[in-house]
């Protein structure tokens, strides 16, 4: 058994408050921001300016490795974001300050992320970096004519909100339901007493952690260990997650069942008839998964979705 102990709380009239879809206009300016983000950015040379955030240089890099004369790192005309969380991060941080025509020299322990200099992580290096060109950039203003780019029927700033709070709108309706959802399940796990087994509860997290590992090759062809390198964490740390996700799941479904359970909820005939039918209609025309060729596992999955209802129309606030 996964579970020592459990014991459903109270799953009624907890008056949970939805999910707000009003959009605030901190969404708004979010979006506007990504829009004109999407154009050219303007850029303008700094000769005697001192380099700051965000400025991007084109450098010249020599990296050697500890005692070394020769270097094992050259980049010519590289080009880089200042104070970015790039390849060259320990780079970047270092040219805060300098100007154009200057060449700095450091020592640090380099953490980098891009797969090709992996073998020196943790490595002591000594990098000389000659700032060849520094430019400033700047984002383009959002003129009439700009935002006609965006939607020819639009005729200025106004107009490009309304049509942007819409979308919102639309795109917050449709996680409406999973959000409520998920206020609901983090309401009554407060009312449930349980108690894990942690080796069971271990297992279920490690097979979710192999199982997650085959879809990310399957699904997005990437390597586990480019997917942590991205995120930057640990292998730890990532079947920590999964064993967050794998408690979450079993305690969802414990729920539920309790709750069919001691409602005695159970599907009418009727709409037993109409799985019925849609399944073999999606037999003949070739519609569905094969797992949704079972009619058990429609019927299981019908019966979790009415009770899921249920829920959410007792507890949700008016």
């Amino acid at each position: 058994m996964i579970m020592k102990q459990f014991e459903l709380g109270q799953y009624k009239g907890l008056n949970v408050k939805r999910f707000d879809t009003t959009v605030q206009e901190e969404e708004i300016q979010q979006a506007l921001d990504y829009i004109i983000g999407s154009f050219d950015e303007i850029e303008e040379e700094k000769r005697n300016e001192p380099i700051k955030t965000n400025d991007y240089v084109i450098v010249d890099i020599d990296g050697y490795e500890k005692d070394a004369t020769v270097p094992v790192i050259r980049n010519i005309d590289t080009k880089l974001i200042v104070g970015s969380e790039g390849v060259f991060r320990e780079v970047s941080a270092n040219l805060l300050g300098k100007k154009m025509g200057d060449t700095v020299t450091f020592e640090t322990v380099i953490q980098p992320d891009a797969l090709e200099f992996q073998r020196w992580w943790g490595s002591e290096f000594t990098f000389t970096v000659k700032i060849k060109s520094v430019f400033v950039v700047k984002k383009p203003e959002l003129t009439e004519e700009l935002i006609r780019k965006v939607e020819p029927d639009l005729k200025n700033l106004k107009d490009l909100k309304n049509m942007l709070a819409l979308k919102i709108t639309h795109e917050k309706e449709g996680k409406e339901r999973e959000a409520n959802i998920l206020l609901i399940f983090q309401a009554l796990v407060k009312q449930c007493k349980y108690e894990f087994d942690e080796e069971e509860l271990d297992s279920a997290a490690e097979d979710l952690y192999k199982k997650f590992t085959e879809e990310l090759k399957i699904v997005d062809d990437m390597e586990l260990m480019e997917y942590l390198i991205h995120r930057k964490i640990t292998a730890d740390q990532l079947l920590a997650e999964c064993k967050e996700e794998a408690s979450r799941r079993i305690l969802w479904e414990l729920m539920i069942n309790s709750v069919i359970e001691k409602e005695e909820i159970n599907l009418t005939p009727d709409e037993i008839k109409y799985l019925e039918k849609r399944i073999n209609e999606s037999r003949q025309n070739g519609q569905l998964p094969e797992e949704f060729m079972d009619i058990n596992f429609l019927l299981a999955s019908y019966l979790r979705k009415k009770t899921i209802d249920y829920l959410l129309k007792i507890n949700l606030a008016s």
